[in-house]
């Protein structure tokens, strides 16, 4: 009867231990993965801003596509990145650029 218990209390302290430590993932890492998050979130917005002022019957030219995010003595990585000619105001990825500003997630590592 102990037996069984002393296993629940096991696994229960194994899948709390687990939630509670890190992923295991470098400093370099998260951070990479938080300006990538930020990059699809603003690639979205800039998606969205551009869906609803062409459905009120502005023109727009978007283009998607990835800009490099270098570290040196790694291996080059990829985020998303979004240009409309709607939401740029003339100068090609500022919307992007404004909204990645407004996270926290403009870096040095971007190459734009």
């Amino acid at each position: 009867m102990m037996i069984p218990k002393l296993r629940i209390l096991s696994l229960t302290c194994l899948v709390i231990a687990g939630c509670a430590s890190t992923d295991g993932t470098s400093p370099e890492e998260q951070k990479y993965r938080k300006v990538e998050a930020a990059a699809s979130q603003c690639a979205e917005e800039v998606k969205n801003q551009t869906i609803e002022l062409t459905a009120e019957g502005q023109s727009a030219n978007t283009r998607w596509t990835t800009v490099e995010y270098v570290v040196p003595e790694q291996h080059t990585r990829t985020v998303e990145y979004r240009t409309s000619s709607a939401v740029d105001n003339g100068q090609p990825g500022s919307a992007w650029q404004a909204c990645m500003k407004n996270k926290h997630a403009l870096v040095p590592e971007l190459k734009l």
